[in-house]
């Protein structure tokens, strides 16, 4: 890593968050270093940048966090003036078609608008994953809602040995309106075509003034793919899948549940930035 950094962004799930979801202190204490030495650091998700304020705020990281990239890079939030962008909507009615495409499929429609997740059916374990990621759930007629509408994207949610058939089916329908791709065992999402976190990061970029090569990006799975391309450093944890390490320009020794992020930030981040302080930041830190 040759280049001076100043802004690392990270996945949530798998990558900053260990398996029991939580921060652990040498990640907190990675993060705080990384804010005195003048460095932004944001995260990355395929959630909503509304419940990741809120994830913030209850991991007491606000201070130390200065944007979110949300809905797999189709929203920016800057932490500090509060500014929120978001890019290339998908139309209601090609939400519509790609839901009739699995009609005869055991999956569950969920459409994202915002921090709302509107369902066509509502189970007990739909609704603990929305409580999970700070979400309301809203159980509604997607077929109504959707005409003339616009929304960040169409979740599958799906039990987890039945993702092979969803993606078999996936296979058999494509178009230059969307883009599709798992995000976790559960998950099978649909997004705009020019809507990935590759993309959120050119944004974030060109919101701070930043190039790209200036920046790490850590990931795990393949949604994270675009992110760690098209930066400077793009890191892969061990725990990643083998098409994220492929493109990574580092593969960790450690997993999520090793600190990973926390070993890269301190034995080559900070190693290699040591006299970047805050004050002598180009940017704002949020």
């Amino acid at each position: 890593m040759s280049e001076t950094v100043t802004l690392v962004a990270s996945d949530l799930d798998g990558t900053l968050l260990n398996s029991q979801k939580k921060v652990t202190p040498e990640t907190r204490e990675a993060l705080k270093q990384l804010k005195n030495h003048g460095i932004l650091f944001g995260i990355a998700s395929g959630r909503p940048v509304e419940s990741g304020i809120i994830l913030v705020k209850d991991w007491g990281l606000e201070d130390d966090i200065s944007f979110l990239i949300g809905m797999n890079g189709g929203v920016i939030y800057d932490m500090r003036t509060k500014e929120k962008e978001q890019y290339h909507l998908m139309d209601g009615e090609t939400i519509l078609e790609i839901m009739e495409h699995y009609k005869d499929m055991d999956v569950i429609f969920q459409v994202m608008v915002g921090n709302d997740r509107y369902v066509n059916k509502s189970t007990e374990e739909t609704r603990a994953h929305a409580k999970l990621f700070c979400e309301n759930e809203i159980l509604t007629d997607l077929e109504t809602f959707l005409k003339g509408r616009k929304v960040n994207k169409l979740i599958l949610f799906i039990d987890p040995s039945y993702m092979d058939q969803v993606k078999a089916r996936a296979a058999t329908f494509s178009s230059d309106r969307f883009t599709s791709y798992a995000t976790a065992d559960n998950l099978y999402e649909y997004t705009d075509p020019m809507i990935n976190k590759g993309f959120g990061i050119q944004k974030i970029c060109e919101h701070y003034g930043i190039d790209p090569v200036h920046v790490v990006a850590f990931g795990d799975a393949p949604n994270d793919k675009e992110m760690l391309e098209d930066v400077g450093c793009g890191v892969a944890m061990k725990n990643a899948t083998e098409d994220v390490k492929a493109v990574a320009d580092v593969v960790s020794s450690y997993t999520n549940d090793e600190d990973a992020l926390a070993h890269f930030v301190t034995d080559e981040i900070l190693k290699n930035n040591p006299d970047r302080l805050e004050k002598d930041a180009n940017v704002k830190v949020g």
